[in-house]
């Protein structure tokens, strides 16, 4: 199946755009004690990404403001890490994007602030290997215990999703059937039954019920006729609907498209294996063309003497 740009992303933002689903997920996956403090109303969802471009690949936030019982604000951020593995660096990273957040708050403020509000940062985890990543840059530093307490302590909240049972994932169905199905995104061999829980647990016919079939489709290694079995089981009132979604995504196009992609990482490994890193905007020309121009593509990644004359006269500019 065609692998749209970031899927992981895509879903937890499909997940998170809605606010009351935004509310059962953080009051679900915050401490209890963080949660007494929160007003009895959604999180506000605060426009803009904070994650480096080189690492949209990989990662995924989504910022929300929060109201206090005390009358107060707060930012919550939440950060997806989708790589199969962690990541060592991202107590360093979730300090540079809780940075960009308290600079534009800055920004948009007039004057100077008395007081900065509090951000929350979340890590949501649904790779196959364990975390086992500082929960904080305090716990990384090297440093005698005099400095250290002379620091104050940035730490983020983890919520590994893999050891969670799919049924606790979330006490809102629709919830847990999108976390459920980022938890098993990595895993070999997905069973009919798991796909069964999480189609159960989607809202018939809703849009959040074809991105997670779609999602499914996209990312998951198993074959058609195990999404269909187990589309059969969820919704046996709903199967001719649901089928006519799947086989939507088998189309003609999307295995073009689906070409097209394995087509532009053979050209992106070529040049990695000639040259190296290539630069990310270079990267995301050669992702976004179709078969015909990545055909041509690969025959001059073989001889190219630079990176950026693989694609012709369509080479971006640096100043694009």
């Amino acid at each position: 199946m065609t692998t749209p740009n970031y899927p992981h992303d895509k879903l937890f933002r499909a997940l998170l755009d809605d606010p009351e689903r935004a509310r059962s997920l953080l009051r679900d996956h915050l401490p209890p004690t963080v949660v007494a403090e929160l007003a009895d109303t959604p999180p506000e969802p605060v426009e803009g990404n904070f994650v480096d471009a080189a690492l949209q690949g990989s990662q995924s936030d989504r910022l929300f403001q929060v109201s206090l019982k005390t009358g107060g604000t707060a930012y919550i951020y939440t950060l997806l890490e989708h790589k199969s593995t962690p990541d060592p660096r991202t107590p360093v990273q979730l300090l540079g994007y809780m940075a960009r957040i308290w600079e534009r708050h800055l920004s948009e403020t007039q004057g100077t602030p008395a007081h900065l509000p509090a951000i929350l940062p979340v890590v949501m985890y649904h790779g196959r290997a364990p975390w086992t990543v500082p929960m904080s840059v305090m716990d990384w530093l090297d440093a005698p215990a005099a400095i250290l307490e002379q620091i104050r302590d940035f730490r983020y909240i983890l919520r590994d999703l893999g050891p969670v049972e799919d049924a606790d994932l979330a006490r809102d169905r629709a919830v847990r059937a999108v976390l459920a199905a980022l938890k098993h995104a990595f895993e070999q061999d997905v069973s009919i039954e798991t796909l069964t829980r999480v189609l159960s647990d989607l809202p018939d016919g809703a849009t959040l019920e074809h991105q997670v079939i779609t999602y499914i489709l996209h990312v998951y290694d198993v074959p058609r006729t195990w999404l269909e079995e187990a589309a059969s089981r969820a919704k046996p009132d709903q199967e001719e609907r649901v089928m006519a979604t799947i086989a939507e995504q088998y189309k003609d196009e999307g295995r073009a498209e689906g070409r097209a992609e394995e087509r532009a990482e053979a050209v992106l490994r070529i040049l990695w294996g000639r040259f190296g890193d290539v630069e990310t905007r270079l990267a995301q020309h050669v992702r976004g063309a179709d078969l015909d121009a990545l055909d041509a593509m690969l025959d001059r990644a073989l001889t190219v003497d630079r990176p950026e004359d693989v694609v012709g006269s369509s080479a971006p500019r640096k100043d694009q």
